[in-house]
Order: structure tokens, then C-alpha cells, then sequence
């Protein structure tokens, strides 16, 4: 039997029709919630079924193994996991999902044709709440959090980006609030572009959460040419855990727009410990701009975050992706500074290198790559 690409609609057809399932997350390290089997696990439930979650594969006498897949470059211990099955029960359907098998659903084919391979996300599946009463083997903080997407797609199309080639359309989930748990302290809202979808619909987020006395985390950070007035103000009067209030400073073209938008939610009241910007570096941008684009988010007293680009289609973490204006050592000394804000909240990156020889390790081609020579 050749792979198949299920649709979503197949995909439940393939699940109603089980009654035993083994959830099988491939054993990469991961600290949230694998959120994809939560839901089928509810699925399954509420049609009468049974399931068991593992981490390394034993045969259950079950009649279909769901195996997830997460970041691209962690595609080896999906492939192992998927031979221990066929090597341990040859006969049972196995149905892989999940980023590394939307985005490259050639290469898993290529090793295993007789599995069903499902991409992107179903709607209907995704109508279910997560379930919380399995033990998914979370570590503390992340096993206080309830893990919600209240909406899907992002109409941005970056060259850099997974979002808009797995969730095509902009969607709004009418069950979200059931896929918080109250029993819980935490929320994170795992929304790819929350801040594309209309403002009331933020505005019931907010509303909800200051209800329920949450803190919340909104994991994927806002489109600061999205946020208004409003909605800064809407967000000053939420709790936030650990610096939840986050955007993006990822191209130098938002200069400017990014930091109006900083400023906007500071004079509305978020805290500046409160925010935090990821700024994707490593991608077409030079050195000193990735640094400038951190070095404003330190004057803007806010936390930045260095993301480092890696292709989309990233196999394994060997030999990882240098972009053209960077060498290898440079992105490594300027990732390691911009992770300590002992570092960045004393030195420029520049004069730390040249102080910290033995932390840096830049050799020359480094400092040729920074002082754009290479």
C-alpha cells in the first residue's frame, strides 16, 4: 500500500473506525503539551474508545498508532519510532501528522510508503478540548498551563515562516473556552496570529481571562503593526506569567512600527517586565541590523529574544544553516550574548566579544562576518 495524504475528513473517518489507539510521541525533547494527541485522545473518548499514550513504542493489541511529529530537524526520532513499530507489530495501521509531516511528507514517504501521512490541521479535530487528565510527562511550570489555539492562519506570507503553508485560512474556534482548564492556574494562547483576527474577538480572549483570573502567556508573538489603542489597554489589565506579553521585531522594515507599538503598550500600563520580542536573526539580515533590532528592545526596556532562522525544511540539527552574511561562530557567540541579559544589560555585543575572548571564541572570519567584510 502506497502513502496516503488523508484528508481531514478521512483522517476522522480513520479514527471513528478505532477502538484501541496508541498516541506515540517520539521521544525529542519538547516542553509543551503534544497538543494534537491531547485532542484525539478526547475524540476517541467521547466515540467510546481507549487510548495510550508512550513515548517509546509498545505494542498494546491496538488497532492504529497516531504518531506526532514536531520541528523538521527532529525528523530522526520520528523515523525511528515509526520503525520500532513496524518492527514490533508489522500489521497496524500507523497515522503520522503533526510539522515535520506537513512540511516534508516526501521524506517520510520516502522511508515508510505504507503509513497514512495527514497535513496541516482539521478543523473538526480541532473543535475538541485537550485532555488534561492523561500524564503527558510535563515539567513544572509547563504541566500548570491550559493550551489553547482560540484561532487559526495568519494572512502574512514570510519567506521565513511555517504559519500560512499549514493553516491557509484565517478560523476562529467557537469551543476554545472549553479547552481551558479552571483547574488550572496558567493559559497560553498558542495562536499563530491572534492579533489578524477582529479585535472583539480579542477583546472576549481578555475578558474571559481577567474573569477567570488567569495569567496568561501568549506564546507567538503579536503583529505590532496590528495593535491599537484598544487593545493595549485591553492588555494592561491581564495577568501575565513569565514576560507574556510577546511580539516580533523581525525585519528592519518594522522599525519604528515596533517600537510605537512597545511604547503604546507601556502608556497603557503592561508592565515593561511583562513583554518580550522574539527577533529572528541568522535569515537575509546582516549582523549590526539583527543587532540594532536588539539593541532598541533594550532601550525599550523590554526582554528580546534571539530567534535563530533555520530553513523550513531543516532535517537534523547537524551542520546547522549560517546565512550568507554570518559565519557559524558569529551566530553562536551573538545567540549565547543575547540570551544573557547580564550580558546585553552591560555590554554592546561588540565590546563584550573583544572583553570575553574565551565566551565568544570569535576568530577572524567571525569578526570579518560582523564588521560585514565577509
Amino acid at each position: 500500500m502506497l502513502l496516503k495524504m488523508v484528508g481531514g475528513g478521512v483522517m476522522i473517518a480513520l479514527l471513528s473506525k478505532a477502538n484501541r489507539i496508541v498516541l506515540l510521541e517520539p521521544p525529542y525533547k519538547r516542553k509543551y503539551l503534544p497538543l494534537g494527541l491531547s485532542k484525539i485522545a478526547t475524540f476517541i473518548k467521547r466515540n467510546h474508545g481507549e487510548v495510550v499514550f508512550q513515548r517509546e513504542y509498545t505494542p498494546m493489541d491496538e488497532d492504529l498508532v497516531c504518531v506526532t511529529s514536531l520541528f523538521t530537524y527532529d525528523s530522526q526520532p520520528v523515523l525511528d519510532s515509526i520503525g520500532q513499530v513496524r518492527f514490533l507489530n508489522p500489521a497496524v495501521p500507523i497515522l503520522l501528522g503533526g510539522v515535520y509531516a506537513s512540511l516534508v511528507p516526501d521524506h517520510a514517504k520516502s522511508h515508510y510508503p505504507s503509513i497514512e501521512l495527514f497535513e496541516g490541521y482539521s478543523q473538526e479535530l480541532d473543535l475538541c478540548p485537550p485532555d488534561y487528565t492523561i500524564d503527558w510527562g510535563l515539567e513544572e511550570p509547563w504541566d500548570g498551563f491550559s493550551f489553547v489555539f482560540t484561532s487559526r492562519g495568519c494572512p502574512n506570507k514570510c519567506a521565513y515562516c511555517a504559519v500560512w503553508r499549514l493553516e491557509p485560512e484565517l478560523w476562529i474556534n467557537p469551543t476554545w473556552k472549553d479547552h481551558i482548564d479552571l483547574n488550572k492556574p496558567y493559559v497560553m494562547i498558542s495562536d499563530n496570529n491572534l492579533s489578524a483576527q477582529p479585535e472583539r474577538h480579542i477583546e472576549d480572549i481578555c475578558r474571559f481571562l481577567i474573569n477567570k483570573k488567569k495569567p496568561v502567556v501568549f506564546d507567538n508573538g503579536f503583529d505590532c503593526k496590528l495593535i491599537t489603542a484598544s487593545m493595549a489597554k485591553l492588555f494592561s489589565e491581564l495577568k501575565f506569567t513569565r514576560s507574556g506579553m510577546r511580539l516580533a521585531f523581525d525585519r528592519i522594515e518594522e522599525d519604528g512600527v515596533f517600537q510605537n507599538a512597545v511604547k503604546l503598550l507601556i502608556d497603557a500600563g503592561v508592565a515593561k517586565g511583562n513583554i518580550t520580542s522574539y527577533v529572528l536573526f541568522n535569515f537575509i539580515d546582516t549582523p549590526k541590523e539583527a543587532d540594532y533590532r536588539m539593541r532598541e528592545c533594550v532601550k525599550l526596556g523590554i526582554r528580546p529574544y534571539p530567534q535563530q532562522y533555520t530553513p523550513l525544511k531543516t532535517l537534523c540539527r547537524k551542520d546547522p544553516f549560517v546565512g550568507k552574511c554570518w559565519t557559524r561562530g558569529l551566530v553562536r557567540a551573538f545567540r549565547h550574548f543575547w540570551l544573557m541579559g547580564g550580558y546585553y544589560s552591560k555590554y554592546n555585543f561588540q565590546n563584550w566579544a573583544r572583553e570575553n575572548p574565551d565566551k565568544s571564541k570569535m576568530d577572524k572570519k567571525d569578526w570579518e562576518a560582523w564588521n560585514g567584510q565577509g
